[in-house]
């Protein structure tokens, strides 16, 4: 897709990782990591448990049929929604993939019951951090979250009243 060129909302699906044969998904997009990740090995956090017994809650996202974008999220019977990863295909960023990825998980999760959904990042990503306030999640900067000297800003959106 050209840099200038935007898509048509009406060709985008969102559609439930499930649907799909989530060890080919997963193997397409650890093949394809760098069109979803640039130089990032993220090969790590694409655990094969997020493609077994997480996969009803991942999503995929298609532009004319192509994987464009996806998330591996998960939504409990009890406590909060946890979003773990969102990708958009680089030469698809900025077109709303994210955030057509976020709003489809967290209607679910409403529509489950759940009472928030939350989601972790870098300090360093002000990317993220700003995507995430957009959305109306509320951030929090917490020292050792993900290990000693390993900060993380923790993201809370708050579905329903406790």
């Amino acid at each position: 897709m050209a840099v200038d060129e935007t898509i048509e909302a009406e060709q985008l699906s969102i559609s439930p990782l499930d649907e799909v044969d989530a060890r080919e998904m997963r193997d397409f997009l650890l093949g394809a990591q760098k069109n979803f990740w640039g130089d990032r090995d993220l090969s790590g956090d694409h655990d094969a448990y997020w493609f077994r017994q997480f996969v009803t809650s991942g999503l995929v996202a298609r532009y004319r049929s192509e994987i464009v974008g996806y998330l591996l999220g998960v939504i409990p019977h009890d406590g909060p929604a946890y979003i773990h990863l969102v990708a958009a295909r680089t030469d698809f960023r900025h077109q709303g993939i994210g955030r057509h990825l976020y709003q489809h998980f967290i209607d679910h999760a409403r529509q489950l019951g759940v009472s928030s959904v939350q989601a972790t990042t870098m300090p360093e990503s002000s990317g993220a951090i700003s995507f995430h306030s957009s959305l109306g999640f509320n951030g929090e900067l917490i020292e050792d979250y993900a290990g000693a000297g390993n900060p993380r800003v923790f993201f809370e959106l708050k579905l329903a009243e406790d």
